[in-house]
């Protein structure tokens, strides 16, 4: 009986597997520096372009007033600067300032310009919100009496005086009409003595103490009248103002 050999199985030949070559990561670290380094550039960039346009704005500003603003403040908003300088158009740029008005009283001066506009020959503002504040200090002086003025607080002035020798305290709303500027008692006592706000002599005294408020820039309107910490604050609106 013929004697079977045994089978023996064929290996079948291995398949080299071919992989992809890694990537170096020194090649990402640097790709990310230069991502990190051009972004840190144009925002250098952008706020160099920013400052130097504040301060040709404060300048242009201060020229128009004649010198009755000191060293203005100014912020241009909007992000990236370059794209609004590029359009011509901020949607608002804020100015703060000391002033003096043409009477020597001195204010602090807070003007907001919404969507301005660069032209030709300067600037143009769709409207603008403006605050002038007095200090307290400089509205309590003449009359030839000792006139001391504060904040009493809910928007109220406190005024204290000295009349025969006795004092005097009276708290009083300001109104604004047509411009000016006008006092009305709500409180008074003489010594620790409670009278009558709406007695004669005290409307009187504060009828002397009405103000009518300067001429304002811009063409800017009076709108309302507030008392706070500071001093006395004048508000007011413009529309479609011509900056050059």
């Amino acid at each position: 009986m013929p004697v079977k050999t045994p089978h023996t199985p064929t290996t079948s030949k291995k398949r080299t597997l071919r992989t992809a070559p890694r990537r170096r990561p020194g090649r990402r670290v640097v790709a990310a520096a230069v991502a990190v380094l051009t972004g840190a550039a144009l925002l250098t960039v952008d706020a160099v372009a920013r400052q130097l346009g504040e301060e040709r704005f404060a300048d242009r500003i201060a020229a128009r007033q004649g010198g009755r603003l000191a060293d203005p403040e100014v912020v241009i908003e909007g992000y990236p600067f370059l794209l609004g300088a590029a359009r011509g158009a901020h949607p608002e740029v804020r100015v703060t300032a000391d002033a003096e008005t043409r009477d020597g009283i001195p204010v602090k001066a807070a003007v907001d310009l919404h969507e301005v506009s660069e032209r030709s020959d300067g600037y143009a503002a769709a409207s603008v919100d403006a605050a002038f504040t007095a200090p307290f200090d400089s509205l309590g002086a003449g009359g030839g009496q000792n006139v001391r003025l504060s904040d009493a607080g809910d928007g109220r002035l406190r005024i204290e005086a000295g009349v025969l020798g006795m004092p005097v305290v009276v708290t009083a709303e300001l109104r604004l009409d047509a411009g000016t500027v006008t006092l009305h008692a709500d409180s008074a006592a003489v010594g620790d003595r409670p009278i009558d706000p709406a007695a004669p002599i005290i409307d009187r005294a504060l009828s002397k103490r009405s103000r009518q408020l300067p001429p304002l820039p811009m063409g800017l309107k009076p709108t309302d009248v507030s008392v706070g910490p500071d001093g006395v604050t004048a508000h007011a609106h413009a529309q479609d103002v011509d900056l050059a």
